[in-house]
Protein backbone atom coordinates (compact mmCIF):
# COMPACT_ATOMS: atom_id res chain seq x y z
CA UNK A 1 0.00 0.00 0.00
CA UNK A 2 1.51 3.04 -1.28
CA UNK A 3 0.01 7.17 -0.86
CA UNK A 4 -1.12 8.61 -4.15
CA UNK A 5 -2.80 11.96 -3.49
CA UNK A 6 -3.79 14.39 -0.96
CA UNK A 7 -5.85 16.95 -1.79
CA UNK A 8 -8.55 19.15 -0.37
CA UNK A 9 -11.72 21.26 -1.81
CA UNK A 10 -10.28 24.43 0.11
CA UNK A 11 -7.15 26.24 0.04
CA UNK A 12 -4.16 23.70 0.57
CA UNK A 13 -1.50 22.51 -1.62
CA UNK A 14 -2.69 19.55 -3.20
CA UNK A 15 0.05 16.58 -2.98
CA UNK A 16 0.59 13.86 -5.33
CA UNK A 17 3.14 10.89 -4.14
CA UNK A 18 5.82 9.48 -6.44
CA UNK A 19 4.50 5.77 -6.59
CA UNK A 20 6.67 4.22 -9.29
CA UNK A 21 9.76 2.10 -8.54
CA UNK A 22 12.37 3.93 -6.66
CA UNK A 23 10.27 7.01 -6.11
CA UNK A 24 11.74 8.72 -3.48
CA UNK A 25 9.45 11.32 -2.32
CA UNK A 26 10.88 14.76 -0.67
CA UNK A 27 8.74 17.67 1.27
CA UNK A 28 11.63 20.68 1.72
CA UNK A 29 10.41 23.50 4.10
CA UNK A 30 12.17 26.56 3.45
CA UNK A 31 12.51 30.31 5.03
CA UNK A 32 12.01 33.27 2.25
CA UNK A 33 11.84 35.91 4.31
CA UNK A 34 14.25 38.48 3.77
CA UNK A 35 14.37 40.42 7.25
CA UNK A 36 15.45 37.74 8.86
CA UNK A 37 12.38 36.91 10.73
CA UNK A 38 11.74 33.36 8.41
CA UNK A 39 10.54 30.37 10.41
CA UNK A 40 11.39 27.12 8.40
CA UNK A 41 9.42 25.08 11.04
CA UNK A 42 6.05 27.04 11.06
CA UNK A 43 4.82 26.08 7.20
CA UNK A 44 3.52 23.03 7.94
CA UNK A 45 5.95 19.71 6.98
CA UNK A 46 5.02 18.05 10.08
CA UNK A 47 1.47 19.36 9.96
CA UNK A 48 0.88 16.83 6.37
CA UNK A 49 2.38 13.98 8.07
CA UNK A 50 -0.57 14.54 11.13
CA UNK A 51 -3.27 14.91 7.74
CA UNK A 52 -1.92 11.78 6.11
CA UNK A 53 -2.76 10.28 9.42
CA UNK A 54 -5.95 11.64 9.76
CA UNK A 55 -6.78 10.69 6.71
CA UNK A 56 -5.84 6.65 7.54
CA UNK A 57 -8.51 7.42 10.11
CA UNK A 58 -7.05 8.26 12.91
CA UNK A 59 -9.09 9.18 15.97
CA UNK A 60 -9.23 12.80 17.10
CA UNK A 61 -9.93 14.82 19.53
CA UNK A 62 -9.92 18.62 21.04
CA UNK A 63 -6.48 18.70 20.89
CA UNK A 64 -5.96 17.95 17.10
CA UNK A 65 -4.74 20.75 15.22
CA UNK A 66 -7.99 21.23 13.40
CA UNK A 67 -9.75 21.69 16.28
CA UNK A 68 -7.93 23.92 18.56
CA UNK A 69 -9.52 27.60 19.07
CA UNK A 70 -7.25 29.17 16.63
CA UNK A 71 -7.96 27.30 14.36
CA UNK A 72 -11.47 25.90 14.15
CA UNK A 73 -13.20 28.34 12.46
CA UNK A 74 -10.61 28.58 10.05
CA UNK A 75 -10.76 24.79 9.08
CA UNK A 76 -14.62 24.64 9.01
CA UNK A 77 -15.89 23.80 5.72
CA UNK A 78 -12.96 21.37 4.75
CA UNK A 79 -12.73 18.44 3.33
CA UNK A 80 -9.73 15.90 2.12
CA UNK A 81 -9.27 13.52 -0.17
CA UNK A 82 -6.25 10.74 0.02
CA UNK A 83 -6.13 8.19 -2.70
CA UNK A 84 -4.02 5.73 -1.93
CA UNK A 85 -2.73 2.18 -4.15
CA UNK A 86 -3.87 -0.49 -2.97
CA UNK A 87 -1.60 -3.63 -3.07
CA UNK A 88 -3.88 -5.78 -5.63
CA UNK A 89 -3.28 -2.56 -7.90
CA UNK A 90 -6.61 -0.98 -7.22
CA UNK A 91 -7.05 2.81 -6.18
CA UNK A 92 -8.63 3.47 -3.39
CA UNK A 93 -10.09 7.53 -2.29
CA UNK A 94 -10.99 8.45 1.00
CA UNK A 95 -13.02 11.38 1.99
CA UNK A 96 -12.87 12.82 5.81
CA UNK A 97 -14.31 15.87 6.51
CA UNK A 98 -13.16 18.46 8.91
CA UNK A 99 -16.99 19.13 9.99
CA UNK A 100 -18.13 15.50 10.00
CA UNK A 101 -15.17 13.38 10.76
CA UNK A 102 -16.49 10.38 11.70
CA UNK A 103 -18.02 9.58 8.58
CA UNK A 104 -15.91 8.49 5.94
CA UNK A 105 -16.57 8.20 2.33
CA UNK A 106 -15.36 5.21 0.43
CA UNK A 107 -14.45 4.97 -3.35
CA UNK A 108 -12.55 2.23 -5.05
CA UNK A 109 -11.12 2.74 -8.53
CA UNK A 110 -8.74 0.84 -11.08
CA UNK A 111 -7.20 3.53 -11.92
CA UNK A 112 -5.82 6.29 -10.68
CA UNK A 113 -8.49 9.72 -11.00
CA UNK A 114 -6.76 12.43 -13.14
CA UNK A 115 -5.79 15.69 -11.27
CA UNK A 116 -7.75 15.99 -8.45
CA UNK A 117 -11.51 15.50 -8.72
CA UNK A 118 -13.71 16.68 -5.57
CA UNK A 119 -16.14 13.16 -6.32
CA UNK A 120 -19.43 13.29 -4.25
CA UNK A 121 -20.68 9.80 -5.60
CA UNK A 122 -19.48 7.34 -3.64
CA UNK A 123 -19.49 3.53 -2.96
CA UNK A 124 -20.02 3.88 0.94
CA UNK A 125 -20.03 6.31 3.60
CA UNK A 126 -19.08 4.26 7.33
CA UNK A 127 -18.83 5.87 10.71
CA UNK A 128 -15.45 6.13 11.63
CA UNK A 129 -15.02 2.58 13.47
CA UNK A 130 -16.78 0.91 10.87
CA UNK A 131 -14.35 2.60 7.78
CA UNK A 132 -11.47 1.03 10.29
CA UNK A 133 -12.99 -2.47 9.70
CA UNK A 134 -14.19 -1.75 6.04
CA UNK A 135 -10.06 -0.18 5.01
CA UNK A 136 -8.55 -2.95 7.06
CA UNK A 137 -10.53 -5.61 4.99
CA UNK A 138 -9.09 -3.48 1.74
CA UNK A 139 -5.54 -3.50 2.74
CA UNK A 140 -5.87 -7.21 3.56
CA UNK A 141 -2.55 -6.86 5.28
CA UNK A 142 -1.05 -10.39 5.42
CA UNK A 143 0.09 -9.84 9.04
CA UNK A 144 -3.20 -8.29 10.25
CA UNK A 145 -4.78 -11.36 9.20
CA UNK A 146 -2.34 -14.21 10.79
CA UNK A 147 -2.49 -12.21 13.93
CA UNK A 148 -6.05 -10.82 13.86
CA UNK A 149 -4.50 -6.90 14.02
CA UNK A 150 -5.57 -4.31 12.58
CA UNK A 151 -3.51 -2.16 10.26
CA UNK A 152 -3.85 1.52 12.18
CA UNK A 153 -1.71 -0.39 15.08
CA UNK A 154 1.19 -0.59 13.03
CA UNK A 155 0.53 2.42 10.74
CA UNK A 156 3.45 4.24 12.83
CA UNK A 157 6.27 2.06 11.91
CA UNK A 158 5.16 3.51 8.22
CA UNK A 159 4.47 7.35 9.95
CA UNK A 160 7.09 9.05 12.29
CA UNK A 161 6.34 12.47 13.47
CA UNK A 162 9.40 14.24 15.77
CA UNK A 163 7.57 12.96 18.92
CA UNK A 164 8.57 9.25 17.60
CA UNK A 165 12.41 9.45 17.91
CA UNK A 166 13.00 10.07 21.13
CA UNK A 167 15.72 8.21 22.99
CA UNK A 168 15.04 7.98 26.53
CA UNK A 169 10.88 6.49 25.48
CA UNK A 170 12.70 4.28 23.35
CA UNK A 171 10.36 4.99 20.90
CA UNK A 172 12.59 3.50 17.93
CA UNK A 173 10.40 0.38 18.89
CA UNK A 174 7.38 1.80 21.61
CA UNK A 175 5.94 4.44 19.36
CA UNK A 176 5.07 7.43 20.93
CA UNK A 177 1.47 6.61 20.68
CA UNK A 178 2.67 3.26 23.23
CA UNK A 179 4.20 5.29 25.75
CA UNK A 180 0.98 5.67 27.82
CA UNK A 181 0.17 2.31 27.52
CA UNK A 182 1.26 -0.96 29.46
CA UNK A 183 3.61 -3.65 27.56
CA UNK A 184 1.25 -5.83 27.03
CA UNK A 185 -0.72 -3.11 24.49
CA UNK A 186 2.37 -3.13 22.14
CA UNK A 187 5.35 -5.96 23.25
CA UNK A 188 3.03 -8.92 21.88
CA UNK A 189 2.53 -6.82 18.87
CA UNK A 190 6.26 -5.91 17.97
CA UNK A 191 6.91 -9.83 18.92
CA UNK A 192 4.67 -10.65 16.47
CA UNK A 193 6.17 -8.64 13.94
CA UNK A 194 9.86 -9.73 14.41
CA UNK A 195 8.39 -13.45 13.53
CA UNK A 196 8.27 -14.53 16.68
CA UNK A 197 4.88 -16.10 18.51
CA UNK A 198 3.37 -12.62 19.84
CA UNK A 199 0.37 -14.66 20.66
CA UNK A 200 2.18 -16.93 23.29
CA UNK A 201 3.65 -12.97 24.98
CA UNK A 202 0.11 -11.66 25.12
CA UNK A 203 -1.19 -14.84 26.97
CA UNK A 204 1.76 -14.54 29.34
CA UNK A 205 0.37 -10.63 30.01
CA UNK A 206 -2.73 -11.90 30.48
CA UNK A 207 -2.05 -14.60 33.15
CA UNK A 208 -0.01 -12.46 34.58
CA UNK A 209 -2.85 -10.01 34.69
CA UNK A 210 -5.51 -12.74 36.00
CA UNK A 211 -3.12 -13.84 38.66
CA UNK A 212 -2.81 -9.92 39.78
CA UNK A 213 -6.05 -9.22 40.01
CA UNK A 214 -6.63 -12.28 42.04
CA UNK A 215 -4.77 -11.26 44.63
CA UNK A 216 -5.83 -7.88 44.69
CA UNK A 217 -9.33 -9.50 44.95
CA UNK A 218 -7.98 -11.24 47.97
CA UNK A 219 -6.04 -8.18 49.41
CA UNK A 220 -9.62 -6.97 49.29
CA UNK A 221 -11.81 -9.26 50.80
CA UNK A 222 -9.09 -9.76 53.62
CA UNK A 223 -9.53 -6.25 53.90
CA UNK A 224 -13.25 -5.96 53.29
CA UNK A 225 -14.10 -8.69 55.95
CA UNK A 226 -10.98 -8.32 58.19
CA UNK A 227 -9.44 -11.36 57.98
CA UNK A 228 -6.06 -13.14 57.13
CA UNK A 229 -6.21 -16.76 55.99
CA UNK A 230 -3.37 -17.39 58.63
CA UNK A 231 -5.98 -16.48 61.64
CA UNK A 232 -7.88 -19.35 60.19
CA UNK A 233 -7.78 -21.62 63.51
CA UNK A 234 -8.12 -18.55 65.49
CA UNK A 235 -11.61 -17.85 63.62
CA UNK A 236 -12.74 -21.36 64.06
CA UNK A 237 -11.44 -20.93 68.06
CA UNK A 238 -13.58 -17.68 68.32
CA UNK A 239 -16.74 -19.46 66.54
CA UNK A 240 -16.25 -22.09 68.98
CA UNK A 241 -16.37 -20.10 71.96
CA UNK A 242 -19.31 -17.99 70.84
CA UNK A 243 -21.47 -21.34 69.99
CA UNK A 244 -20.94 -22.21 73.76
CA UNK A 245 -22.09 -18.52 75.33
CA UNK A 246 -25.15 -18.61 72.68
CA UNK A 247 -26.29 -22.15 73.96
CA UNK A 248 -25.91 -21.09 77.49
CA UNK A 249 -28.42 -17.96 77.04
CA UNK A 250 -30.61 -19.65 74.58
CA UNK A 251 -31.08 -22.36 77.95
CA UNK A 252 -31.33 -19.25 80.62
CA UNK A 253 -34.54 -17.63 78.18
CA UNK A 254 -35.82 -20.75 77.58
CA UNK A 255 -35.97 -21.59 81.39
CA UNK A 256 -37.67 -18.61 82.09
CA UNK A 257 -40.83 -20.65 80.75
CA UNK A 258 -44.21 -19.09 79.08
CA UNK A 259 -42.35 -15.76 80.77
CA UNK A 260 -40.38 -14.85 77.14
CA UNK A 261 -43.95 -14.10 75.72
CA UNK A 262 -43.97 -10.38 75.10
CA UNK A 263 -46.68 -8.17 77.41
CA UNK A 264 -48.73 -7.75 74.24
CA UNK A 265 -49.39 -11.57 73.90
CA UNK A 266 -49.78 -12.05 77.71
CA UNK A 267 -52.19 -8.88 77.61
CA UNK A 268 -53.72 -11.09 74.72
CA UNK A 269 -54.01 -13.99 76.96
CA UNK A 270 -55.36 -12.68 79.56
CA UNK A 271 -58.08 -11.04 77.65
CA UNK A 272 -59.45 -14.42 76.30
CA UNK A 273 -59.16 -15.99 79.79
CA UNK A 274 -61.36 -13.43 81.15
CA UNK A 275 -63.72 -14.05 77.98
CA UNK A 276 -63.81 -17.94 78.51
CA UNK A 277 -64.26 -17.06 82.68
CA UNK A 278 -67.35 -15.24 81.40
CA UNK A 279 -68.60 -17.93 79.26
CA UNK A 280 -67.66 -20.55 82.28
CA UNK A 281 -69.68 -18.08 85.23
CA UNK A 282 -73.19 -17.86 83.08
CA UNK A 283 -72.76 -21.55 82.26
CA UNK A 284 -72.67 -22.27 85.49
CA UNK A 285 -75.72 -19.73 86.47
CA UNK A 286 -77.71 -21.89 84.34
CA UNK A 287 -76.69 -25.36 86.02
CA UNK A 288 -77.26 -24.04 89.10
CA UNK A 289 -80.90 -23.19 87.92
CA UNK A 290 -81.72 -25.70 86.36
CA UNK A 291 -80.43 -28.45 89.62
CA UNK A 292 -82.96 -26.20 91.73
CA UNK A 293 -85.81 -26.83 89.20
CA UNK A 294 -85.09 -30.64 88.70
CA UNK A 295 -84.79 -30.67 92.88
CA UNK A 296 -88.05 -29.15 93.35
CA UNK A 297 -89.84 -31.45 90.75
CA UNK A 298 -89.10 -34.18 92.68
CA UNK A 299 -91.99 -36.06 94.00
CA UNK A 300 -92.57 -39.14 97.06
CA UNK A 301 -95.69 -40.52 96.56
CA UNK A 302 -99.09 -39.71 94.11
CA UNK A 303 -101.58 -37.23 95.95
CA UNK A 304 -105.35 -38.90 95.55
CA UNK A 305 -107.04 -39.89 98.61
CA UNK A 306 -109.64 -42.52 97.89
CA UNK A 307 -111.28 -42.75 101.26
CA UNK A 308 -112.18 -39.01 100.95
CA UNK A 309 -113.82 -39.91 97.14
CA UNK A 310 -115.58 -42.58 98.81
CA UNK A 311 -117.23 -40.04 102.13
CA UNK A 312 -117.73 -37.60 99.58
CA UNK A 313 -120.15 -40.08 96.98
CA UNK A 314 -121.98 -40.95 100.83
CA UNK A 315 -123.04 -37.37 101.73
CA UNK A 316 -123.94 -36.80 98.23
CA UNK A 317 -126.12 -40.06 98.45
CA UNK A 318 -124.50 -41.73 95.24
CA UNK A 319 -123.58 -44.94 94.87
CA UNK A 320 -119.74 -45.74 94.78
CA UNK A 321 -119.20 -48.59 92.31
CA UNK A 322 -117.14 -51.45 93.88
CA UNK A 323 -115.73 -51.48 90.00
CA UNK A 324 -114.49 -47.88 90.41
CA UNK A 325 -112.80 -48.52 93.60
CA UNK A 326 -110.96 -51.51 92.12
CA UNK A 327 -110.08 -49.36 89.48
CA UNK A 328 -108.62 -46.06 91.11
CA UNK A 329 -106.71 -48.18 93.03
CA UNK A 330 -105.38 -49.43 90.33
CA UNK A 331 -104.70 -45.77 89.00
CA UNK A 332 -102.96 -45.33 92.22
CA UNK A 333 -99.99 -47.91 91.94
CA UNK A 334 -99.42 -46.91 88.36
CA UNK A 335 -99.00 -43.19 89.41
CA UNK A 336 -96.76 -44.22 92.34
CA UNK A 337 -94.98 -46.76 89.84
CA UNK A 338 -94.15 -43.93 87.73
CA UNK A 339 -93.49 -41.39 90.15
CA UNK A 340 -90.73 -43.45 91.13
CA UNK A 341 -89.10 -43.64 87.91
CA UNK A 342 -89.16 -40.15 86.77
CA UNK A 343 -87.68 -39.07 90.20
CA UNK A 344 -84.94 -41.43 89.54
CA UNK A 345 -84.56 -40.03 86.16
CA UNK A 346 -84.38 -36.68 87.67
CA UNK A 347 -81.77 -37.32 90.26
CA UNK A 348 -79.59 -38.95 87.83
CA UNK A 349 -79.97 -35.51 85.46
CA UNK A 350 -79.09 -33.47 89.17
CA UNK A 351 -75.72 -35.99 89.41
CA UNK A 352 -74.72 -35.08 86.14
CA UNK A 353 -75.69 -31.60 86.56
CA UNK A 354 -74.01 -31.27 89.89
CA UNK A 355 -70.93 -32.98 88.26
CA UNK A 356 -70.56 -30.08 85.16
CA UNK A 357 -70.91 -27.87 88.02
CA UNK A 358 -68.17 -29.26 89.55
CA UNK A 359 -65.65 -29.04 86.68
CA UNK A 360 -66.93 -25.99 85.65
CA UNK A 361 -65.76 -24.27 88.92
CA UNK A 362 -62.43 -26.47 89.23
CA UNK A 363 -62.08 -25.08 85.00
CA UNK A 364 -62.73 -21.54 87.05
CA UNK A 365 -60.01 -21.62 89.29
CA UNK A 366 -57.39 -22.62 86.82
CA UNK A 367 -58.56 -19.71 84.90
CA UNK A 368 -58.41 -17.62 87.37
CA UNK A 369 -54.96 -18.38 89.01
CA UNK A 370 -53.80 -18.39 85.27
CA UNK A 371 -55.08 -14.74 85.03
CA UNK A 372 -53.58 -13.40 88.73
CA UNK A 373 -50.05 -15.09 87.87
CA UNK A 374 -50.33 -13.64 84.10
CA UNK A 375 -51.32 -10.21 85.63
CA UNK A 376 -48.48 -10.36 88.08
CA UNK A 377 -46.25 -10.59 85.04
CA UNK A 378 -48.19 -7.94 83.67
CA UNK A 379 -47.37 -5.84 86.64
CA UNK A 380 -43.50 -7.15 86.94
CA UNK A 381 -41.51 -5.07 84.72
CA UNK A 382 -38.43 -6.41 85.99
CA UNK A 383 -38.92 -9.91 84.66
CA UNK A 384 -39.60 -8.31 81.11
CA UNK A 385 -36.29 -5.99 81.72
CA UNK A 386 -34.28 -9.23 82.29
CA UNK A 387 -35.61 -11.09 79.08
CA UNK A 388 -35.05 -8.26 76.84
CA UNK A 389 -31.23 -8.18 77.84
CA UNK A 390 -31.15 -11.68 77.34
CA UNK A 391 -32.82 -11.44 74.26
CA UNK A 392 -30.84 -8.37 72.79
CA UNK A 393 -27.60 -10.45 74.03
CA UNK A 394 -28.97 -13.30 71.98
CA UNK A 395 -29.12 -11.40 68.65
CA UNK A 396 -25.56 -10.05 69.72
CA UNK A 397 -23.99 -13.23 69.65
CA UNK A 398 -25.71 -14.80 66.73
CA UNK A 399 -24.38 -11.63 64.43
CA UNK A 400 -21.54 -12.29 66.00
CA UNK A 401 -21.45 -16.34 64.91
CA UNK A 402 -22.91 -15.13 61.43
CA UNK A 403 -19.85 -12.74 61.22
CA UNK A 404 -16.98 -15.27 62.02
CA UNK A 405 -19.10 -17.81 60.00
CA UNK A 406 -18.59 -15.66 57.06
CA UNK A 407 -15.49 -14.79 57.90
CA UNK A 408 -14.18 -18.40 57.67
CA UNK A 409 -16.36 -19.22 54.77
CA UNK A 410 -14.67 -16.01 53.06
CA UNK A 411 -11.00 -17.68 54.40
CA UNK A 412 -12.25 -21.02 52.65
CA UNK A 413 -12.91 -19.02 49.07
CA UNK A 414 -9.52 -17.18 49.40
CA UNK A 415 -7.48 -20.25 49.85
CA UNK A 416 -9.18 -22.53 47.35
CA UNK A 417 -7.95 -18.57 44.81
CA UNK A 418 -4.81 -19.13 46.20
CA UNK A 419 -4.55 -22.85 45.38
CA UNK A 420 -5.95 -21.54 42.05
CA UNK A 421 -2.77 -18.57 41.62
CA UNK A 422 -0.51 -21.42 42.76
CA UNK A 423 -1.67 -23.82 39.82
CA UNK A 424 -1.55 -20.89 37.23
CA UNK A 425 1.65 -19.83 38.54
CA UNK A 426 3.45 -23.26 38.34
CA UNK A 427 1.20 -24.61 35.60
CA UNK A 428 -0.23 -22.19 32.61
CA UNK A 429 1.97 -19.57 33.40
CA UNK A 430 5.18 -21.50 33.96
CA UNK A 431 4.66 -23.41 30.79
CA UNK A 432 4.38 -20.11 28.56
CA UNK A 433 7.98 -18.85 30.28
CA UNK A 434 9.52 -22.31 29.32
CA UNK A 435 8.42 -21.84 25.49
CA UNK A 436 9.35 -17.62 25.68
CA UNK A 437 12.44 -19.43 27.30
CA UNK A 438 12.64 -21.94 24.11
CA UNK A 439 11.99 -19.17 21.46
CA UNK A 440 14.51 -16.55 23.39
CA UNK A 441 17.41 -19.13 23.70
CA UNK A 442 17.05 -19.97 20.06
CA UNK A 443 16.20 -16.23 18.33
CA UNK A 444 18.98 -17.67 15.41
CA UNK A 445 15.95 -20.21 14.34
CA UNK A 446 13.63 -17.39 14.17
CA UNK A 447 14.67 -16.64 10.19
CA UNK A 448 12.14 -13.64 9.79
CA UNK A 449 14.02 -12.23 12.81
CA UNK A 450 17.32 -13.08 11.68
CA UNK A 451 16.52 -11.02 8.62
CA UNK A 452 15.03 -8.33 10.19
CA UNK A 453 17.97 -8.11 12.49
CA UNK A 454 20.46 -8.25 9.43
CA UNK A 455 18.40 -5.83 7.66
CA UNK A 456 18.97 -3.28 10.04
CA UNK A 457 22.24 -3.50 11.02
CA UNK A 458 23.23 -3.39 6.87
CA UNK A 459 21.03 0.14 7.05
CA UNK A 460 22.63 1.60 10.01
CA UNK A 461 26.37 0.12 9.39
CA UNK A 462 26.18 1.79 5.48
CA UNK A 463 24.89 5.26 7.35
CA UNK A 464 26.84 5.27 10.28
CA UNK A 465 30.08 3.29 9.43
CA UNK A 466 29.12 1.84 12.76
CA UNK A 467 27.86 -1.84 13.73
CA UNK A 468 24.22 -1.56 15.28
CA UNK A 469 22.13 -4.42 16.30
CA UNK A 470 18.55 -5.12 17.79
CA UNK A 471 18.58 -7.10 20.72
CA UNK A 472 15.54 -8.20 22.84
CA UNK A 473 16.26 -8.75 26.39
CA UNK A 474 14.26 -10.60 28.68
CA UNK A 475 14.23 -10.63 32.62
CA UNK A 476 13.82 -12.91 35.13
CA UNK A 477 10.29 -12.95 34.84
CA UNK A 478 10.40 -12.68 31.48
CA UNK A 479 9.34 -10.17 31.03
CA UNK A 480 10.61 -8.74 27.24
CA UNK A 481 13.06 -5.33 26.39
CA UNK A 482 13.06 -4.78 22.81
CA UNK A 483 16.42 -2.39 22.56
CA UNK A 484 18.95 -0.92 19.89
CA UNK A 485 22.88 -1.33 20.44
CA UNK A 486 26.07 -0.05 19.37
CA UNK A 487 28.10 -2.30 20.80
CA UNK A 488 31.50 -0.73 20.36
CA UNK A 489 30.24 2.64 21.28
CA UNK A 490 27.49 5.16 23.31
CA UNK A 491 25.73 6.41 19.96
CA UNK A 492 22.78 5.18 20.33
CA UNK A 493 22.30 7.75 23.00
CA UNK A 494 22.59 10.60 20.52
CA UNK A 495 19.79 11.83 18.85
CA UNK A 496 20.49 12.48 15.35
CA UNK A 497 21.90 8.64 15.28
CA UNK A 498 18.69 7.44 17.11
CA UNK A 499 16.82 8.86 14.20
CA UNK A 500 18.78 6.67 12.16
CA UNK A 501 18.41 3.69 14.23
CA UNK A 502 14.57 4.24 13.35
CA UNK A 503 14.94 4.95 10.03
CA UNK A 504 16.96 1.65 9.85
CA UNK A 505 14.06 -0.11 12.01
CA UNK A 506 11.47 0.62 9.85
CA UNK A 507 13.40 0.05 6.49
CA UNK A 508 14.37 -3.20 7.68
CA UNK A 509 10.89 -4.17 8.12
CA UNK A 510 9.24 -3.45 4.89
CA UNK A 511 12.08 -5.02 3.10
CA UNK A 512 11.29 -7.99 5.09
CA UNK A 513 7.66 -7.92 4.69
CA UNK A 514 8.12 -7.20 1.00
CA UNK A 515 6.99 -10.40 -0.49
CA UNK A 516 3.59 -9.86 1.73
CA UNK A 517 0.45 -7.80 1.05
CA UNK A 518 2.00 -4.84 4.00
CA UNK A 519 2.39 -1.07 4.07
CA UNK A 520 4.93 -0.26 1.22
CA UNK A 521 5.93 3.24 2.27
CA UNK A 522 7.10 4.96 4.98
CA UNK A 523 7.14 8.45 6.37
CA UNK A 524 9.75 9.72 7.98
CA UNK A 525 8.64 13.55 9.53
CA UNK A 526 12.14 15.99 10.01
CA UNK A 527 14.62 13.06 9.73
CA UNK A 528 17.46 15.24 7.90
CA UNK A 529 19.43 16.97 10.82
CA UNK A 530 22.17 17.69 12.44
CA UNK A 531 25.67 18.69 11.14
CA UNK A 532 27.41 15.55 9.68
CA UNK A 533 26.59 15.96 5.81
CA UNK A 534 27.81 12.51 5.33
CA UNK A 535 25.62 10.91 7.75
CA UNK A 536 23.08 12.90 5.62
CA UNK A 537 23.83 11.74 2.17
CA UNK A 538 24.46 8.35 3.15
CA UNK A 539 21.09 8.28 4.23
CA UNK A 540 19.84 9.61 1.29
CA UNK A 541 21.21 7.39 -1.35
CA UNK A 542 20.67 4.58 0.60
CA UNK A 543 16.79 5.20 1.01
CA UNK A 544 16.79 5.83 -2.64
CA UNK A 545 18.35 2.60 -3.68
CA UNK A 546 15.99 0.48 -1.67
CA UNK A 547 13.22 2.23 -2.85
CA UNK A 548 14.12 1.12 -6.01
CA UNK A 549 15.26 -2.34 -5.25
CA UNK A 550 12.45 -3.33 -3.36
CA UNK A 551 9.73 -1.41 -4.67
CA UNK A 552 9.72 0.80 -1.02
CA UNK A 553 7.98 4.15 -1.27
CA UNK A 554 9.97 6.70 1.06
CA UNK A 555 9.03 9.72 1.73
CA UNK A 556 10.65 12.23 4.57
CA UNK A 557 10.08 16.09 5.35
CA UNK A 558 13.30 18.39 5.72
CA UNK A 559 13.90 21.55 6.43
CA UNK A 560 16.02 22.72 3.80
CA UNK A 561 18.81 24.56 5.43
CA UNK A 562 19.33 21.16 6.82
CA UNK A 563 19.67 19.08 3.53
CA UNK A 564 23.23 18.50 2.36
CA UNK A 565 24.95 20.51 -0.19
CA UNK A 566 25.44 19.29 -3.87
CA UNK A 567 22.44 16.75 -3.42
CA UNK A 568 20.40 16.65 -6.55
CA UNK A 569 16.76 15.81 -4.80
CA UNK A 570 14.69 18.33 -7.55
CA UNK A 571 13.10 14.89 -9.31
CA UNK A 572 12.08 13.98 -5.90
CA UNK A 573 10.82 17.17 -4.50
CA UNK A 574 6.77 16.46 -4.57
CA UNK A 575 5.74 19.60 -2.04
CA UNK A 576 7.70 23.14 -1.48
CA UNK A 577 7.00 25.16 1.43
CA UNK A 578 8.15 28.09 2.60
CA UNK A 579 7.40 31.29 5.20
CA UNK A 580 7.35 34.09 2.65
CA UNK A 581 3.86 34.67 3.02
CA UNK A 582 0.49 32.13 3.51
CA UNK A 583 0.59 31.51 0.23
CA UNK A 584 3.84 29.25 0.72
CA UNK A 585 2.26 27.67 3.79
CA UNK A 586 0.52 24.62 3.36
CA UNK A 587 -3.20 25.32 4.01
CA UNK A 588 -1.92 28.87 2.26
CA UNK A 589 -3.11 30.20 5.98
CA UNK A 590 -1.79 31.21 9.45
CA UNK A 591 -3.38 29.34 12.02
Amino acid sequence: MKLSKLYSNRPFHNVTFITKKGGLNAIVADSQKEDGTGNQHCVGKTKLADLVDFMLLKGVDKSFFFYKDSAKEKFSGYEFYLEILLNDGRYLILKRSVDTPTKIAFKLNEKSKDGYPLIDQFDEILALEKAKGKLNELLNFDFCKENDEAYRRLINYSLRTQGDYEPKMNTIFQLRKFTKNKDKDWKPLLFSLLGFDGRLLKQKYELEDSIKEDNTSIKNQEKSFGIKTEEKDSLVGKIQTTQIERDKLSKELDNLNFYQKDKETINTLVGEIEYEIALLNTQLYQIEYEIQKLSDSIRNEFSFDLEKVKNLFEEVEIHFPQQLSKSYEQLIDFNHQITQERNSQIRQTIDEKKQQEKDINARLSELNSRKKAFRDIIQDTSLFKKYAIYQKNLVEIERELVRFQAQLEEIDKIEKKKTEIEEKQKGDLQDVKDKLKEILDNTANCTLYMSIRRSFSEIAKEILNDNAIIKIVPNNTFNIDFRPEFPNSAKSDGATYYKILCVAFDLAILINYRDKSHFRFVYHDDVISGDDNGVKNRLIELCRNICERHDIQYIFSAIKDNLPPNMNLESSIILELNDKNDEGKLFKMSF
